[in-house]
C-alpha cells in the first residue's frame, strides 16, 4: 500500500447499507471479480469537471482525497493529480483487488472499509467523495462519519450518474424505461430514486450545499449499451435470484428489449447516449472558538 498522510488503514467487516425501505446486504454487491473487471470497463467514469469543482471550492490542492464506494477504482483514478494522497475504500473485497491490480501511482492506495467506519483519523481528510454509490450507504451513519474525518472547511461531494438515455432512437430509449422495471422487481427502487432524480433529495447535513450538473456523452452500440447494464447490481441480482449463468442473463435482458420495442436495426446500429450526472457538494463549516 502507498503511503498515507493521517490515514489509519483498518480491517471492516461487510455491512448492510440502508437509506430508506428495504435493507441491501452490501458485501452480497460485486463480490465476483469478473463482475468488478466488467465494472471497470463499462461503467462512466468520474467527469474531471466534477473534480475541479470539487478542488476549486476547496480553494487549494488537496492534501488528503478519500473516495468512498470506490469499486474498481475507475473514479478514483481520475482524481490522480489533484490531490496529494488519494484512498479508495470499498466495502467488496475484490472490488478493491481489481482497483489494486489495475491503477496504480504512488499518491493512489484503496482499502476495504465501509461507509460507516473510515480508515482515517479525525480532522484529517480534506475532500471525501462518493461516486455512484451514496444512495446504498446508510447516509446518517455515513454523515457522522463525513463529519469526523473531515477538516473544517473540508468538502464533501456526492456524485449520481443517472441511466443512459438515447438521444436518436425512441424504441432504443425503451430500454431506459426497460431497466426502471427491473429495479422496481429486483431491485430497491427507495435507495436507486435518488439515484433517478439526480440526489436533488439526498439531505446534506452542511448549509453550504450546492449542485452541478454536466452531461457524459457516449457512443454506443446495442452490445455496449448491454454490457454496461450487465454491470448493475440490479442485473446481478436478477440473474443469481434466476440462478443463470452471465450469458443466460445476457440473452434474458435482450428478450426483455426486444419485447419492449427494439427492432433488428436498433440491434445493429451506432446510437449517442447521454447521462446526466450531477455533483453535490458541501463545506464543513469552520466553527471559532
Amino acid at each position: 500500500m502507498s503511503r498515507t498522510v493521517g490515514i489509519a488503514v483498518t480491517g471492516a467487516t461487510k455491512r448492510a447499507m440502508s437509506t430508506s425501505g428495504k435493507t441491501i446486504n452490501a458485501g452480497e454487491l460485486f463480490v465476483s471479480s469478473d463482475l468488478s473487471k466488467r465494472y471497470a470497463q463499462f461503467r462512466p467514469k468520474l467527469p474531471v469537471e466534477h473534480v475541479n469543482t470539487i478542488v476549486e471550492l476547496l480553494g487549494r490542492k488537496p492534501g488528503v482525497w478519500v473516495d468512498v464506494g470506490c469499486g474498481p477504482g475507475t473514479s478514483t483514478q481520475q482524481i490522480v493529480g489533484h490531490a496529494d494522497t488519494i484512498v479508495g475504500v470499498d466495502i467488496s473485497e475484490t472490488q478493491v483487488e481489481v482497483a489494486r491490480q489495475t491503477h496504480q501511482h504512488p499518491s493512489l492506495s484503496f482499502v476495504q472499509g465501509t461507509c460507516d467506519k473510515l480508515p482515517a483519523e479525525d480532522c484529517s481528510v480534506d475532500v471525501i467523495t462518493a461516486v455512484q454509490a451514496a444512495h446504498y450507504f446508510d447516509l446518517p451513519a455515513f454523515f457522522k462519519e463525513v463529519d469526523r474525518v473531515l477538516k473544517p472547511g473540508g468538502v464533501v461531494g456526492l456524485v449520481s450518474i443517472n441511466l443512459p438515455a438515447c438521444l436518436d432512437s425512441v424504441t432504443m430509449d425503451t430500454a431506459r424505461l426497460c431497466m426502471f422495471d427491473l429495479v422496481n422487481q429486483y431491485g430497491s427502487p427507495n435507495k436507486v430514486r435518488l439515484l433517478f432524480e439526480n440526489y436533488k433529495n439526498l439531505v446534506v447535513p452542511y448549509p453550504t450545499r450546492k449542485d452541478h450538473m454536466v452531461d457524459i456523452f457516449t457512443t454506443w452500440t446495442l452490445d455496449d449499451y448491454v454490457d454496461v447494464c450487465m454491470t448493475y447490481s440490479t442485473i446481478d441480482r436478477m440473474i443469481k435470484r434466476k440462478g443463470l449463468t452471465i450469458k443466460q442473463g445476457r440473452d434474458f435482458y435482450v428478450q426483455l428489449l426486444r419485447e419492449g420495442g427494439m427492432t433488428e436495426l436498433d440491434s445493429k446500429s451506432v446510437y449517442t447516449w447521454s447521462h446526466s450526472c450531477a455533483l453535490v457538494t458541501a463545506s464543513k463549516p469552520c466553527r471559532n472558538g
